[in-house]
């Protein structure tokens, strides 16, 4: 089903309708036991046309999105698994390893405020241990035109 919503952009609206994904997302996961982590999806960055924000199901089947989107599935995966979406290469993997928190908070901020109306750019971050970490899904997955060796070693595996 596809479902259009038409928004005068507006930063905090987007912020909190990209964070409602992310909580989709994380009840997505804990309902589909063998769905991947994004990471070990093959998914890659693509830009788009216009925008589209998809739940994780729907990225995996179209194998591609952009930063709103992989920010959303990152977002949604920790906050589903906690700590275990934490792999090496990830920021933070060794404090999460030894802490092993059930429930990590993350969230999906936008970072760029410089390039005018409804462009910007989104990541995650995440708390664990009193410390904030961050995760550019988009840049980690091809965006700036090489997919994260972390990330191809995962794929290979």
């Amino acid at each position: 089903m596809d479902v259009t919503v038409r928004l005068a952009f507006s930063e905090l609206a987007s912020v909190r309708l990209l964070n409602w994904l992310a909580r989709e997302n994380a009840n997505i996961h804990r309902s589909t036991a063998d769905l991947p982590l994004l990471y070990d999806a093959k998914v890659v960055y693509q830009r788009e046309r216009g925008e589209v924000w998809c739940d994780v199901l729907s990225l995996y089947q179209q194998g591609h999105e952009d930063c709103d989107g992989l920010a959303a599935a990152r977002a949604g995966e920790i906050l589903a698994h906690g700590w275990k979406a934490l792999r090496p290469g990830d920021a933070g993997f060794e404090l999460a390893r030894q802490l092993r928190p059930t429930r990590v908070r993350a969230e999906v901020l936008i970072t760029t405020r410089d390039l005018g109306p409804a462009l910007y750019h989104c990541i995650v971050r995440y708390r664990l241990g009193g410390r904030w970490f961050r995760d550019d899904p988009s840049a980690r997955l091809g965006m700036n035109g090489a997919i994260d060796p972390a990330i191809r070693r995962r794929w290979a595996a």
